[in-house]
């Protein structure tokens, strides 16, 4: 049985405590945060991308994918933990992140928004974007067909948001249409939005 959630918990004594949970939790900021169930979409959506992406990523290479059931707890160029989460995916091509209880150099992560995904989205991205050897972070709607992905460039992330596709995995030099993502689902296009696929940039702070 689970033990009663922490208040507040740092990021080592919350890797102890929940190595003996039977649920999954995840770090995020000082705070735990059960893992939640995710709809039909959400499955749908993981389970188009990872269809896609496996055939571009060799079983005899240095990188490899995995899903929500490896545990990843990004460090940064210091080695320092910037958190506890379960991507929905992500690509490795760090030999030392097939071992352990938690993989650390993500090159790409994919998280698919759901209807309870609120403001940790925020802090989880900017614990992504810290990782040491991240070169995209891409964030799904499973609501509306969007996507926003964060490109790591020389010193600073280009941001990219797409209403229409295709998206562009450069770490995987890879195009992928927005009808091969939201394949089988029942996601809305987005008929009327604000502005059309748009790039710009941010540096880290």
């Amino acid at each position: 049985m689970d033990q009663p959630i922490p208040q507040t918990i740092n990021l080592q004594d919350f890797l102890a405590w929940e190595s003996q949970q039977e649920k999954r939790y995840e770090w995020i900021d000082g705070i735990v945060v059960p893992m939640a169930g995710v709809s039909d979409d959400h499955s749908a959506i993981s389970t188009n991308l990872t269809a896609i992406l496996r055939p571009h990523i060799p079983a005899a290479g240095p990188c490899f994918l995995r899903g929500s059931d490896r545990q990843l707890v990004p460090w940064d160029a210091n080695r320092n933990p910037l958190g506890s989460f379960y991507a929905d995916l992500f690509v490795s091509c760090s030999p030392d992140d097939r071992k352990g209880p938690a993989a650390h150099y993500p090159t790409l992560v994919i998280e698919i928004l759901s209807e309870h995904s609120g403001g940790e989205f925020t802090k989880k991205r900017d614990a992504y974007m810290g990782s040491a050897r991240i070169h995209e972070y891409l964030i799904i709607d499973s609501l509306r067909q969007y996507a926003i992905q964060y490109i790591w460039r020389e010193r600073q992330f280009l941001v990219r948001e797409y209403y229409l596709g295709p998206i562009a995995f450069e770490s995987l030099s890879l195009l992928i249409p927005f009808q091969e993502i939201y394949a089988s689902t029942n996601v809305p296009f987005v008929l009327h939005p604000i502005h059309p696929d748009n790039e710009q940039i941010i540096s880290p702070q």
